[in-house]
């Protein structure tokens, strides 16, 4: 017996048409009552077949339980790396989008065919990736020289020191408090950015064979035309994002498929797809 094989498994052939590039899809208005539909329906989808998502689930858990061990002996990373990672979780929730999708079709979510999700797309994809990890490296090395520069030391001597004893310090200099201002204020700017360039960036690009440039456009259009439920949207994934760390990641193996079925549906309400871009 012949195993099932998609249509959407095929690879593209060739890189995506650029024809319409810089255009978008046309977007929906949602209100924020639409949030806890996509909550819900995301949880329907991850009990569809849970070991496949719980999967994808363990895997982000034990980067950032990696991280967090790496943190240990450089404490600069702790709240720059756990961040950072969180920039790129988009893309790393590819196949739980494609499992989401799957079981929209009616057809086998399996972990197997989730994991060939990129070959749908992979040109824009590959490009997609990089730009997330441009962006990650960009805040890491940018919140190392935010602290340095408080520290009026250089990063390797900030590196150095423990958590407690940097902890203590930020919180008995005189200006510990602009210090963790500016940090945060740095740290919203890189994630505004990924948000509003990213919040369906991913989903249209398996599910549609279109350019990096037009999923970008369509993930700005949506936020612009729904700011109050974007974010709305964007406070809901980060308050589960951080319970599931608080935990010490152990969470994020339910949270984080959960928050990546939920963001399928979201794109499903906010882009119409039935339109020509």
């Amino acid at each position: 017996m012949q195993p099932y094989v998609s249509k959407h498994d095929e690879p593209l052939s060739s890189p995506p048409d650029t024809s319409k590039l810089f255009q978008s899809y046309p977007v929906r208005k949602v209100g924020i009552q639409h949030i806890q539909q996509w909550m819900m329906a995301g949880w329907n989808d991850l009990k569809h077949n849970p070991s496949a998502s719980l999967a994808y689930g363990a895997v982000f858990a034990i980067i950032g339980i990696m991280l967090n061990l790496v943190a240990d002996a450089n404490p600069l990373f702790i709240a720059a790396c756990t961040t950072g990672f969180l920039l790129v979780g988009p893309f790393l929730a590819v196949g739980l989008y494609d499992l989401s999708r799957r079981i929209e079709d009616n057809e086998p979510p399996t972990l197997r065919h989730s994991m060939l999700a990129l070959n749908r797309n992979v040109f824009s994809l590959g490009i997609y990736a990089m730009a997330l990890g441009v962006m990650m490296i960009a805040w890491v090395r940018a919140s190392a020289l935010a602290v340095a520069l408080f520290f009026h030391a250089d990063s390797d001597t900030v590196s150095n020191a423990g958590f407690a004893d940097m902890v203590g310090s930020i919180m008995a200099m005189e200006n510990g408090f602009w210090m963790v201002l500016g940090f945060t204020l740095t740290g919203l700017l890189f994630a505004a950015v990924a948000f509003v360039t990213g919040v369906v960036t991913a989903q249209l690009l398996i599910h549609k064979d279109v350019d990096i440039v037009t999923a970008g456009a369509t993930s700005l259009r949506a936020v612009m035309k729904n700011p109050m439920p974007m974010l709305a949207w964007a406070l809901t994934i980060t308050a589960t994002m951080m319970l599931g760390i608080a935990t010490f990641y152990l969470g994020l193996i339910v949270l984080f498929p959960l928050i990546a079925h939920a963001s399928w549906h979201a794109y499903r309400d906010l882009v119409d797809t039935g339109k020509s871009v």
